[in-house]
C-alpha cells in the first residue's frame, strides 16, 4: 500500500462521494467508528481481511484502494465491457422480436387460411437461415466461427428440404450435394486448420482438403446423373472429371511436396497448364461428341477471317504464352541455382 497519510485521505475521499459518515461506513463494514478515524487519520491500516467489503461499499477496484488512487484505464475498461454487455443484450431481444413476430403471424395466417402448417415450415426455415448468420454468434462464445458455419449450412438444407416437401418434389439431393460442395471448397481450409488431427493427417492438410472435394465433385456428378436419368456418369462425367482435376492437383502436389526452387515450380505449373489446356479440347470432343482423339495446333495466323481458324488462333496464341512463361521460368530457375552455387 502507499503510505498511511495518503491512503486515510483517499479513504475518506471515496466515503465522502458516497455520501456516507464515518458511521454509516463503520456499519457496513461491521467495524467501530473509530477505527475508520485511524484509518483516515493515517493511524492504521485495515486488516486485510476487510479489503474486498472496503471495496464493494466505496465501489472502487483492490487496485485502486491498495494504490489509492483512481484507476482510470480499468474504470473506462469496466464501461465499456458493461456497455458492450448491454448492447448484445439489446440486439438479442430486437432479433427475438423480429424473428418472433412474424413467426407467430405467419403461423396464425396459416393456420385460419389453409386451416393446418404448410407454408409456415418454410418461413420458420428461412428464419433460421436468417438467425444462424445474425443471433447464432451471439448466443455462442466458444468456438464461434464453426459453430456458426455448421448453423448456417444445417439450416440451408433444412430450407431446402422443407421447400421440396412442399412442392412435392424428388430434387433435395440434386440441390443439397452442390451447397455442400460450395461450402466445402469455400470453408473446408479455415475448419482443417481450426480443428485437431492425427498425425498422418494434420502435415497434409492439402492432400486431405483436395480429396474431399474431389469425392464431393464425383457424388454431385452422380447425384446429377440419378436426377436427370442420363446415364452419363462413367462414359462422360468421370473421364472429363479426371482429367480435369489434373490440373489442379498437379499444381498442389508441384508447390506442396516437390522440394525444388520457386522458380522451377512456376515452371512446372505452367508447362502442366500448357499440356492440359493442349489436351482439353481433343479430349472432351473425343468423349462428348465421338470425335477421334487429335494431337497438334491447327493456326493460320495469316489468316483471321473464319471463325473456326480465329479460334485455333487463339488457342495456339495460349498455348505458345503458357509454354514461353514456363520456360522463362526455367531459365529463371537455372540462374539461380548457379548463383548459389557460386
Amino acid at each position: 500500500m502507499e503510505n498511511k497519510k495518503t491512503f486515510g485521505e483517499y479513504i475518506k475521499s471515496k466515503r465522502m462521494e458516497m455520501g456516507l459518515t464515518q458511521k454509516n461506513f463503520a456499519n457496513k463494514l461491521f467495524v467501530t467508528e473509530s477505527a475508520v478515524s485511524k484509518w483516515e487519520r493515517g493511524l492504521s491500516y485495515p486488516d486485510l481481511t476487510l479489503i474486498r467489503s472496503i471495496c464493494e461499499v466505496l465501489q472502487i477496484s483492490e487496485h485502486e484502494l491498495l494504490t489509492a488512487s483512481e484507476d482510470i484505464k480499468a474504470r473506462n475498461d469496466e464501461k465499456l465491457a458493461k456497455k458492450y454487455m448491454r448492447m448484445i443484450q439489446r440486439f438479442k431481444i430486437t432479433q427475438y422480436i423480429l424473428y418472433g413476430v412474424p413467426l407467430l403471424v405467419c403461423f396464425i395466417c396459416n393456420l385460419a387460411i389453409q386451416h393446418t402448417l404448410s407454408w409456415f415450415f418454410i418461413v420458420l426455415a428461412s428464419e433460421l437461415v436468417a438467425a444462424s448468420l445474425t443471433l447464432l454468434p451471439v448466443l455462442v462464445e466458444k468456438r464461434r466461427g464453426f459453430i456458426t458455419l455448421g448453423g448456417f449450412t444445417a439450416s440451408l438444407l433444412i430450407l431446402l428440404m422443407v421447400c421440396c416437401i412442399y412442392t412435392g418434389g424428388n430434387w433435395f439431393f440434386v440441390a443439397a450435394v452442390p451447397v455442400l460442395f460450395g461450402m466445402l471448397l469455400a470453408f473446408l481450409p479455415s475448419v482443417l486448420n481450426g480443428i485437431w488431427l492425427p498425425e498422418p493427417f494434420s502435415n497434409h492438410k492439402a492432400l486431405l482438403y483436395f480429396t474431399i472435394n474431389s469425392v464431393f465433385l464425383f457424388i454431385l456428378l452422380f447425384v446429377c446423373d440419378l436426377y436427370t436419368h442420363g446415364g452419363w456418369f462413367f462414359n462422360v462425367a468421370c473421364p472429363i472429371a479426371l482429367f480435369s482435376l489434373i490440373l489442379p492437383w498437379g499444381i498442389m502436389l508441384i508447390i506442396r511436396y516437390v522440394k525444388i526452387n520457386g522458380f522451377f515450380k512456376a515452371a512446372g505449373c505452367f508447362a502442366l497448364t500448357t499440356g492440359f489446356y493442349y489436351f482439353l479440347n481433343s479430349l472432351v470432343n473425343m468423349v462428348v461428341d465421338g470425335i477421334p482423339f487429335q494431337i497438334g495446333l491447327k493456326f493460320d495466323f495469316h489468316n483471321w477471317s473464319d471463325y473456326i481458324i480465329v479460334n485455333n488462333n487463339i488457342e495456339a496464341i495460349i498455348v505458345f504464352s503458357l509454354l514461353g512463361l514456363g520456360i522463362l521460368f526455367a531459365v529463371m530457375g537455372v540462374m539461380r541455382e548457379l548463383h548459389k552455387r557460386k
